[in-house]
């Protein structure tokens, strides 16, 4: 028996035929950059049957989705605020909020969550899914121009990470699909359309020292940066998009001498658009004291690199006498580090949060040091600030 939801798709592809060839013409509704703030992770599913396929002829969708999935890289983002515009000018015609919003189980009970229907120009209705418990910033009777900040992207209802649900139906009968492709629509609707992409990425990396259950990789893990014997496991994890059945992955751990620890590869059997990665070691032992390196492979060409410390601990009274790290932020990259009066010699560092060191600077019987990451790839985010000398470590996080 076909299922219901096959034949408003079928009804998308037959009414296809007698739309306007000049639809509406929509803002992106997720405001950021693709790739970096949000990238899309399924479309509308084409197929009648019980197969899947996008506009593109693709497996970027799941059975029976009817809408577009723009997806962040997880709750700590989420947190931080994304906001949801209007893609056109339009009245609210419902609003639903106060759902919970960090759903991580995909219960399909649960529906859109804390949503806003929107009646754009053109007899469109447009449903903005899954949004930030309270974040919605309009109601029934607004009428809202492109581009408006109408709410927050969350993972509240039938939802496993945070994204917004994107639907849009014309007078409220037919599924309508706004992108365009050689198995769905010969137009889009966007002014500017958001590319089709299925290469592969790593959007997110760290380390951490504990087996991250799924649910920690969406909150992030507090990153590290060193390790010592104390800590059990050293585990190195990433969030990844665009990887085809029969890609294969592989991590190597490479000692401070240069030598490979240990290596894992892993083969994928279907696709998968997102996908959370872990491998992890037992801590080295004290004979493989300094600077590791972390290799991380997709079909044997190397994607990304990163560094940590393996350091002996320091004791209780050191940690109780060691001064506080002063960072002074300039903007556009540029920080001072204050050297405490207690040291005379040592070095200054900064990390990004994959472990990878952007610059070392020694300091001798100086008391401030400039450091300047604006000509190293910076981008605005979180750093971690290290001062090392023989009394021990200080680290300082500051957002750069």
């Amino acid at each position: 028996m076909i299922k219901l939801k096959h034949i408003l798709i079928a009804f998308l592809i037959l009414k296809s035929l007698f739309l306007s060839a000049q639809p509406p013409v929509f803002v992106k509704p997720i405001e950021g950059t693709y790739g970096q703030d949000f990238i899309i992770v399924n479309y509308v599913d084409w197929d009648v049957g019980d197969s899947i396929i996008d506009c593109n002829c693709g497996t970027k969708t799941y059975d029976g989705h009817q809408g577009t999935d723009f997806v962040i890289s997880g709750f700590t983002q989420m947190d931080e605020g994304v906001n949801i515009v209007a893609v056109d000018s339009g009245v609210v015609v419902f609003v639903h909020d106060g759902e919970f919003d960090r759903h991580t189980d995909g219960d399909s009970t649960l529906g859109l969550g804390n949503y806003v229907a929107i009646k754009h120009s053109g007899r469109y209705f447009a449903y903005y899914g899954h949004m930030k418990k309270y974040s919605i910033v309009i109601g029934v009777g607004d009428s809202v121009v492109p581009g408006q900040v109408i709410g927050q992207v969350g993972s509240s209802g039938n939802s496993t990470d945070p994204h917004l649900h994107f639907e849009l139906w014309y007078d409220s009968l037919f599924l309508v699909d706004p992108f365009a492709g050689s198995c769905g629509n010969n137009y889009s609707f966007w002014i500017d359309s958001l590319p089709y992409d299925t290469n592969f990425n790593v959007w997110d990396w760290g380390l951490c020292d504990y087996v991250p259950p799924l649910d920690s990789l969406r909150e992030r893990p507090t990153p590290r940066i060193n390790f010592n014997n104390q800590d059990s496991i050293i585990t190195f994890w990433n969030l990844q998009y665009g990887i085809k059945s029969g890609d294969s992955t592989r991590i190597e751990w490479i000692t401070p001498q240069g030598n490979l620890w240990f290596d894992y590869s892993f083969t994928y059997q279907s696709d998968w658009w997102f996908y959370y990665y872990y491998s992890y070691i037992s801590t080295p032992p004290d004979t493989y004291l300094g600077e590791w390196t972390y290799n991380y492979y997709y079909n044997d060409s190397l994607v990304l690199t990163g560094h940590f410390l393996l350091e002996l601990p320091l004791t209780q009274p050191e940690i109780e006498h060691m001064p506080e790290l002063v960072v002074r932020h300039y903007g556009n990259g540029t920080i001072a580090v204050e050297i405490p009066e207690t040291l005379t010699a040592g070095y200054v560092e900064i990390y990004d949060l994959s472990g990878k060191r952007l610059i070392k600077k020694g300091f001798n019987n100086k008391k401030r040091i400039l450091l300047d990451v604006s000509g190293k790839s910076y981008r605005h985010g979180l750093y971690l600030i290290v001062l090392r000398n023989p009394k021990g470590v200080m680290i300082r996080k500051i957002v750069l």
